[in-house]
């Protein structure tokens, strides 16, 4: 057999291939422990199925893992597979083990209330995504997760959530949501977030683009990192190994979901093809594995390693030719390499223990591996037993190794560092992604913004700020920018705010006029005023309120309605999206002067009134703003008036009372003379019936 990461060189007729096997491949840490758990089962099963007429005594719901052919060894020992429903058909005390990828939180409490024996194999990294679905959707939070939707694991996870959750595949349908995205759900993730995982083994890549995207889309989003570190150091290591061996054979089940990940991940490199058994080698290259020189190997999570060994032997046989089959020695052809640690590399370890300076790390070696605390952070105060937890997974770099003492030193730092600037690649070669940052330096020529831990350079151009004035003003303040050059060998990045900002403004003007309807309400500011109107900001865009829509009454110079900085309420009354503009309304029936007055006042009133103009009949006088009413010149003064402009003039403030109302036509008489003391009045008078004449006469 070979081990993982050895290398056994095969010699055929007039051929030498080298077969590589990854130094991760086949049953990852949760696999592992769900076999674990079901081989110490078996074997009673086994014998309970003799003696209980041929029917098994275990059950797991859904498959265990997804590998057909280690289903198919487990039914031979007497454990069955049966769905939800067949399981609630069990009898009470049957044992039943929930698979690897979870099954929904329901059906796992209903079958413990039915009386079942329940044994929980979800994997460990499951369980954690099912607790952050737990805890943090709490109040009907929306929870968005990357995956494929009909996955058990998914399906298991959405389960835990207590509001909505919402399942995309790419980048590319994250976008189509949000694009299309209804009202009421947009409501939903402005008031109360979001939360994003996604399936432990969903592509690095597609995770790492929705990540970017729904960051800088949502900034109150709250996002987890939910990939499995086996599931992320597979697939570059099958990377790696694509760009390395002309061709790479996958493992695994074809409808387990990492196994095709790797796959893919191959594919997109060299050469590959995707196998359940070492059978399918004959049908999907058979003799054509000779016009490779070098062929490397690497399984899904659910692969046991008998079907991997099965595949090398396999392999071995067709190059070898098949008379020589018989006598081949693996012993003799290997050359085998132990699993071991390297330096520079990404592994994966469990805590053992934890202390105020150091972390200690196993990894099922022969070192134990030691990350101090200068290593994990370069923050002082840290608690490190109250982040760190004995029996979590973590992910560092070797970095120093010491045989006489068995340790390794370890780094977490310098893995963040590669991460960090990986990120800061990834979005300069996807130019949709948009990073945020702190500008921590004003230096000659520009800023410098710390993004992900990494130092970009915006040349003082791709500020934003006009360029006349200083950049000091920007130090401290939190900014989004576009990555528009990186070198890769020096880690140097350049980036551009000016471009972050038009990008965002763009999208965000670009969703407004996909979403905008006429009618919409919104709590403007005003921008600026102009002779026929005023632009007012109602968030992504600026609309403008034309003067004819800024007062009731007669027409007013805007600056003399509004200045700049107010806050008011208007509503969209025309749309051009293609030219992208909005007309906005402020009168509404709500602030209708003349609603407002027949609300607040009847005849026999008396208010205070402004003259506003002298007419030869009378003088209009203001009651409310948008309100005038008629004061006539038979109603000024004791005795009528010739001319206005003898008793009152323009500005004055008087004591008047109402003493007639036209709702249907919009008209108010007013009186002065209505107030004043009979002795002032004299005989003969009659102040209703001459008002009401004096009105019809003013209006024709």
């Amino acid at each position: 057999m070979i081990e993982n990461g050895g290398t056994l060189t095969v010699e055929g007729r007039n051929t030498k291939v080298e077969i590589k096997l990854a130094e991760h491949a086949g049953f990852c840490f949760g696999v592992s422990r769900a076999a674990n758990l079901i081989e110490k089962q078996a074997d009673e099963a086994f014998k309970n199925r003799r003696t209980n007429g041929g029917k098994p005594s275990l059950y797991t719901v859904g498959e265990l893992i997804h590998n057909r052919s280690y289903i198919a060894q487990l039914e031979k020992r007497g454990v069955k597979a049966v769905d939800i429903h067949e399981a609630f058909c069990l009898e009470a005390g049957c044992k039943v083990v929930a698979r690897t990828h979870g099954i929904k939180r329901e059906d796992f409490e209903a079958l413990k209330a039915k009386g079942l024996d329940v044994l929980d194999a979800s994997c460990p990294y499951v369980k954690k995504i099912q607790a952050i679905a737990a805890e943090h959707t709490k109040g009907g939070v929306p929870l968005f997760i990357m995956g494929d939707a009909k996955h058990p694991e998914v399906e298991s996870i959405r389960s835990y959530a207590e509001g909505k959750s919402f399942v995309f595949s790419s980048l590319e349908e994250t976008k189509e949501f949000f694009d299309k995205i209804s009202l009421e759900d947009r409501r939903l993730i402005d008031e109360k977030g979001l939360v994003l995982v996604s399936q432990t083994t969903f592509s690095v890549v597609e995770w790492k683009k929705n990540h970017f995207f729904i960051k800088n889309l949502y900034t109150n989003a709250k996002i987890f990192d939910t990939i499995c570190c086996v599931t992320e150091t597979r697939q570059q290591e099958a990377e790696f190994l694509a760009q390395n061996y002309p061709l790479v054979v996958v493992v695994g089940g074809k409808n387990s979901s990492n196994t095709k990940k790797l796959y893919e991940v191959a594919k997109a490199k060299t050469d590959a093809v995707h196998i359940e058994t070492a059978e399918e080698l004959d049908s999907l290259l058979g003799t054509s594995l000779l016009k490779y020189e070098k062929i490397a190997i690497t399984a899904g999570a659910s692969t046991p390693d008998s079907i991997i060994q099965e595949v090398i032997k396999h392999m071995a046989e067709i190059i070898n030719g098949a008379e020589g089959t018989e006598e081949l020695s693996f012993q003799e052809l290997l050359d085998q390499n132990f699993k071991t640690l390297h330096t520079g590399e990404r592994v994966c370890g469990t805590i053992s223990a934890v202390s105020p300076t150091e972390i200690h790390v196993d990894f099922g070696t022969k070192h134990t591996g030691i990350l101090p605390y200068d290593e994990i952070t370069d923050e002082s105060g840290v608690n490190l037993e109250e982040i760190y937890k004995v029996g979590d997974t973590i992910e560092v770099m070797p970095t120093k190794f010491s045989d006489t003492e068995g340790t390794v030193m370890l780094s977490k730092k310098r893995l963040d560092a590669d991460k960090n600037w990986g990120i800061i690649a990834d979005a300069a070669e996807d130019k949709d992604l948009i990073l945020n940052g702190v500008v921590k330096d004003v230096i000659k020529g520009g800023v410098i913004v710390s993004c992900n831990n990494v130092r970009v350079f915006v040349p003082a151009s791709q500020t934003g700020v006009p360029k006349d004035e200083p950049l000091e003003g920007l130090k401290g303040k939190k900014v989004s920018l576009k990555i528009i050059e990186v070198d890769d060998s020096r880690k140097r990045a350049v980036g551009s705010i000016r471009l972050a900002e038009r990008a965002q403004q763009k999208k965000a003007t670009d969703e407004f006029f996909a979403t905008a309807e006429v009618g919409q309400k919104f709590k403007g500011t005003v921008r600026s005023l102009t002779s026929y109107g005023a632009f007012v900001n109602i968030g992504a865009v600026d609309g403008m309120v034309h003067i004819t829509e800024l007062s009731w009454g007669r027409l007013k110079p805007p600056a003399e309605v509004l200045k700049v900085g107010d806050s008011i309420d208007v509503y969209i009354k025309a749309i051009v999206p293609e030219k992208k503009r909005v007309s906005l309304g402020y009168k509404t029936e709500e602030n209708n002067p003349w609603n407002i007055f027949v609300a607040r006042y009847n005849v026999g009133d008396d208010v205070t009134v402004k003259v506003v103009s002298l007419m030869p009949f009378g003088a209009f006088a203001e009651i409310i703003p948008g309100v005038d009413g008629l004061i006539h010149n038979t109603q000024l003064a004791a005795k009528p008036v010739s001319a206005p402009a003898s008793v009152v003039n323009v500005g004055d403030t008087l004591e008047v009372k109402i003493i007639a109302i036209d709702e249907e036509k919009k008209r108010i008489s007013l009186s002065r003379k209505a107030l004043l003391a009979p002795e002032e009045l004299g005989e003969g008078f009659e102040i209703v019936e001459e008002a009401a004449e004096a009105v019809e006469e003013a209006a024709e």
